[in-house]
């Protein structure tokens, strides 16, 4: 059974995993952040959209105008060709 989350613990919860974790992958992060809120991880494929939005570059609604990624971490390719992400100073200032 999933907890209660404080607004913004989510952030600060992958900016410390990220820290923690730098280059990590956003399938690396959902799956920490989902047993960090006591929702069991499944797998990849069922869980396809859990807390993707804080990974999303793009527009993803009004109510959050700026969005997480590009912000507080972005995208890095990584030496095995996956893409991770890496803190910026902005996020580092969320740990």
């Amino acid at each position: 059974m999933s907890k209660p989350v404080a607004y913004g613990s989510n952030i600060k919860f992958i900016a410390k995993y990220l820290f923690e974790n730098p280059g990590a992958t956003s399938g690396e992060c959902r799956k920490a952040l989902c047993e960090n809120n006591g929702k069991k991880w499944t797998n990849p494929t069922e869980m396809r959209g859990q807390y993707t939005s804080y990974f999303n570059a793009g527009w993803i609604g009004f109510h959050w105008t700026k969005n997480p990624c590009g912000r507080y971490w972005k995208r890095h390719k990584r030496p095995d060709g996956k893409t991770g992400y890496l803190l910026t100073v902005e996020g580092l200032c969320k740990i």
